[in-house]
């Protein structure tokens, strides 16, 4: 898949999806629903970039080669420790399930390897946006998150 093709699918899906979210926040409380429509906004904004970026590199790639030979183990890998991670914020808790998903996510899908300085890495990033939810939600949002055994 080219470059081009990835930034107009990936646009267009994220486009959707927030269209999607919007729709059903119709139903929320004008209060409640101020945070989902910031994220709403972020996806649409992003996505209408990677649509522009892919019409842009459209004269770019005129000669370009297609490439077909997709990696799907990242993807699946993620994919299942997505599932992992949902089933888990209702046993464990929401922050810590969090922190452990966004360490070894973020650990596996950087392109070091599994070197220490990437896990050095992969921990602060890890540890400064489960403090920034935490910090968001239960801090100044007051929202209850899903607790668990831990937190």
């Amino acid at each position: 898949m080219t470059k081009r093709k990835s930034d107009l699918l990936a646009g267009l899906v994220s486009v959707l999806v927030a269209v999607v979210f919007m729709v059903q926040g119709f139903e929320l409380t004008e209060r409640s629903n101020t945070f989902p429509q910031v994220l709403e906004i972020f996806l649409i904004v992003t996505g209408i970039y990677l649509i522009a970026r892919g019409i842009k590199t459209n004269a770019a790639e005129k000669g370009a080669e297609e490439v077909n030979d997709l990696h799907w183990l990242k993807p699946t890998v993620i994919v299942l420790a997505t599932f992992i991670y949902v089933a888990g914020i209702v046993y464990i808790g929401f922050y810590v399930c969090t922190l452990v998903y966004l360490l070894l996510g973020s650990w596996y899908l950087n392109e070091k390897g599994f070197t220490l300085s990437a896990l050095v890495f992969s921990s602060f990033f890890s540890i400064g946006i489960t403090v920034v939810l935490y910090l968001t939600f239960t801090v100044f949002l007051k929202v209850p998150t899903p607790n668990g055994l831990f937190f």
